[in-house]
């Protein structure tokens, strides 16, 4: 049976750089992401995406600005996935490393993009093409998401 999932994740730069986490759970083994995760019940967009920053980075951040919407309406366990990718802002902590995120660091888009034609990002890449839209400025303001 297919499950609908939404995924909240962080675009995090500085000095030029992304902010990637390892990934170490079977599915995703080795494979690069944003600091993301499941929205939980009854939980708020922007809220999902400041607590995954926090589990997987340790970063406290804000969420600025929408950077896209992507949908895989087939993804690897079978899933029809919408990720909601924010721009988000450091506000405090220091990166942290665990058992489920051994590598937390950020990387020049050169080296993303060299992740990207090795299949080494997760979820058909969708990160790459954030970075993308965020390079080239294409951002929507939060005022667009209500919460209602």
């Amino acid at each position: 049976m297919v499950k609908n999932v939404i995924v909240c994740s962080n675009l995090i730069e500085h000095e030029g750089k992304f902010l990637l986490v390892k990934e170490t759970k079977e599915i995703a083994r080795d494979l690069y992401n944003f600091p993301s995760g499941t929205l939980e019940d009854n939980e708020e967009i922007r809220e999902c995406a400041i607590r995954e920053a926090k589990e997987e980075s340790g970063l406290d951040v804000k969420p600025e600005q929408l950077v896209g919407l992507f949908q895989i309406p087939k993804s690897e366990m079978g899933n029809n996935i919408l990720i909601y990718v924010f721009k988000s802002k450091i506000i405090s902590g220091s990166l942290t490393v665990s058992d489920k995120h051994p590598e937390v660091a950020f990387f020049p888009f050169e080296q993303i993009k060299k992740f990207h034609e090795q299949k080494g990002l997760r979820h058909n890449s969708y990160l790459f093409y954030a970075i993308e839209n965020y390079l080239q400025n294409k951002l929507v303001d939060l005022s667009m998401i209500k919460i209602l």
